[in-house]
């Protein structure tokens, strides 16, 4: 029997149908396939459309990975390591979700899990209602911002994904359970299941959705420090792009609150224009807020999230009744801001600190010591800032929030996961907190007049420009499979270039390394912490002791690239395109010696 999503209209799975029963794949097949998948904390990652196009919108899944995504489910049961664990089950809204998530509901019932199932449901959604004590962990189907062609698997429990320890410990289970026996494994499980076991799950969906999107937003208000009767003072125009927020709380959330919205692209799967909310893929948002503000100017916000709905980049009515949009280190300091003077405060006498990756922009650093407020910095990935904040948590600092400014959205406590959600609230806050408004602009040197306005803030931020992380500019491709020689030989390199090279204003450097939730200071092999798979940043240092700019490089954890960035005080755009240019050439140069 065919089941249907009753909120949205969406397919969901046939109860008969076994997705495994006609696949016939040897083991070199499936070798072949897995030598495609990103294996990481953030989550694991491959491109699911049969056809192995980045692009490809249907939603046919190869008989090689329908074993492997088999396995990834069984992998994440036994990480578990309970006999009847509850599992929460979703995805976002690519078209391969589908066949996905019904392969691993599968083997999660034939294992023995009781499995409630959210159908398409927003990151944020899935990892809030995994807080429920009922629950043993959260499987989530999703490539998140990636191209619509790709898919993958983001598991955890308690609000937020595996830390890396943990994640490497479920890595190791997949691993280990790929052999030339799997597929007749994941076969006979899959076959095990009986269209009444795999109905019953389907039939509950509705109930356990509306759960969910319940808790969810209790949730959101209680991250908020907020009640019910909480005002969103403005309208607000949300450019869904086919995302998974589209079968989410926003638009009754936010019209509960008082906010007025506009939506565009809001169907689920119907994914208009690129997925990554940057650059030109904000558009769609920042010319429709422009002509709904025209007609009705209590319009002043707008956003768009990428495809499972956790990052989220905004579009604002700029003073001169233009909407702007704000690249994701822009939003990142306004939602920062605002957060860190508010719980100033709350907490006055306090410590207060904030928790980001190391290619954060400088802007974080200095927006915080105009506030007293110390910045602490982890490696890349959602759970290293997590787990960075928490125990910076543990020695009794108060951390408002966390995140990575470089790739955009906060991570606002209580919460473990980005969430636009959460950057709407915050905002609204200067209009609704007496004196917030008028605290942080003091604290940024100027004067609030009370006369609350974005530009104001945004104005009075010291200007810095980096590399926009998802620019051509900022991803390279290596031959080299030794992250550490690699890093070992830029550093060579930079030891003998650096006072030729140096930042304008700068009078020294220093080599800052990362390693999960770990920061480094220092160059050579003993400062690299074991395994020395993460980060690297020369530092450069001013005259006062302040830092004026960095070089930034790392190997993605979810894509086959590495990234480099540079970030300069002043927003000096000829000064960063020479520190850009002379980064790219150490890296190829260390590249080829290597090669």
């Amino acid at each position: 029997m065919k089941y249907y999503d009753k909120n949205t209209g969406m397919y969901l799975a046939d109860s008969n149908e076994d997705l495994l029963s006609d696949v016939f794949v040897s083991f070199d097949e499936i070798k072949n396939a897995l030598s495609g998948y990103i294996l990481s904390a953030s989550g694991w990652r491959a491109v699911f459309a049969e056809s192995k196009e980045d692009e490809d919108w249907r939603g046919e899944v190869g008989g090689a990975d329908r074993v492997l995504a088999a396995a990834a489910a069984a992998a994440f049961f036994s990480y578990l390591g309970k006999s009847h664990p509850t599992i929460l089950l979703g995805s976002d809204a690519r078209p391969t979700g589908r066949m996905l998530t019904a392969i691993s509901a599968r083997i999660f019932i034939a294992l023995g899990a009781e499995v409630e199932y959210l159908g398409v449901s927003a990151a944020p959604e899935i990892m809030a209602y995994s807080r429920n004590s009922g629950c043993s962990g959260f499987y989530y189907i999703s490539a998140s911002h990636n191209p619509v062609g790709h898919n993958g698997f983001k598991f955890g429990f308690d609000g937020g994904v595996l830390p890396g320890a943990e994640a490497e410990k479920a890595k190791s289970i997949f691993l280990s359970s790929i052999d030339e026996g799997l597929a007749g494994r994941m076969k006979e499980l899959s076959a095990s299941v009986s269209p009444e076991d795999f109905a019953k799950v389907l039939f509950h969906h509705r109930s356990v959705k509306n759960s969910a999107l319940r808790y969810y937003s209790e949730f959101v208000l209680r991250t908020a420090h907020a009640d019910d009767g909480f005002t969103v003072p403005f309208g607000v125009v949300i450019d869904f792009n086919g995302s998974a927020r589209s079968a989410s709380i926003d638009v009754p959330f936010l019209r509960k609150h008082g906010a007025e919205v506009w939506t565009v692209n809001g169907v689920p799967g119907q994914i208009a224009h690129a997925i990554v909310p940057e650059g030109a893929n904000l558009e769609t948002a920042r010319k429709t807020l422009d002509a709904i503000h025209r007609k009705n100017p209590c319009f002043m916000l707008g956003y768009m999230p990428d495809n499972d709905g956790d990052r989220g980049n905004f579009v604002y009515i700029s003073r001169s009744g233009k909407a702007k949009a704000l690249n994701a280190q822009e939003v990142f300091a306004l939602v920062s801001s605002i957060e860190l003077a508010h719980a100033l405060m709350m907490h006055p006498g306090k410590r207060v600190a904030i928790a980001v990756n190391g290619p954060t922009s400088l802007i974080i650093d200095d927006i915080a010591s105009r506030l007293g407020v110390d910045v602490f910095r982890s490696d890349i990935g959602e759970a290293n800032v997590v787990t960075l904040a928490e125990s910076v948590r543990a020695e009794g600092y108060i951390v408002p929030l966390c995140g990575e400014g470089s790739n955009g959205g906060n991570i606002t406590y209580p919460a473990k996961v980005r969430d636009p959600m959460n950057s709407v609230m915050t905002i609204a806050k200067l209009w609704s907190i007496p004196g917030l408004f008028d605290f942080l602009m003091k604290a940024l040197g100027k004067k609030g007049k009370g006369q609350v306005s974005i530009d104001s803030i945004l104005s009075a931020f010291p200007r810095y420009y980096m590399t926009p992380a998802f620019s051509p500019d900022a991803v390279m491709r290596v031959k080299s499979k030794d992250w550490d020689a690699l890093k070992a030989e830029y550093e060579r390199m930079l030891s003998s270039e650096v006072e030729a090279n140096k930042a304008k204003g700068s009078v020294s450097y220093e080599i800052r390394q990362y390693e999960g939730s770990h920061e480094e200071i220092g160059g050579g092999a003993e400062h690299r912490p074991f395994p020395s798979t993460g980060g690297l940043k020369v530092q450069f240092i001013g005259e006062d002791g302040s830092p004026v700019a960095y070089l930034w490089l790392s190997r993605s954890r979810t894509e086959p690239v590495c990234r480099v960035m540079v970030d300069v005080k002043d927003a000096d755009m000829e000064e960063h395109d020479r520190l850009l240019a002379w980064q790219r050439s150490m890296v190829e140069r260390a590249d080829r010696a290597l090669s």
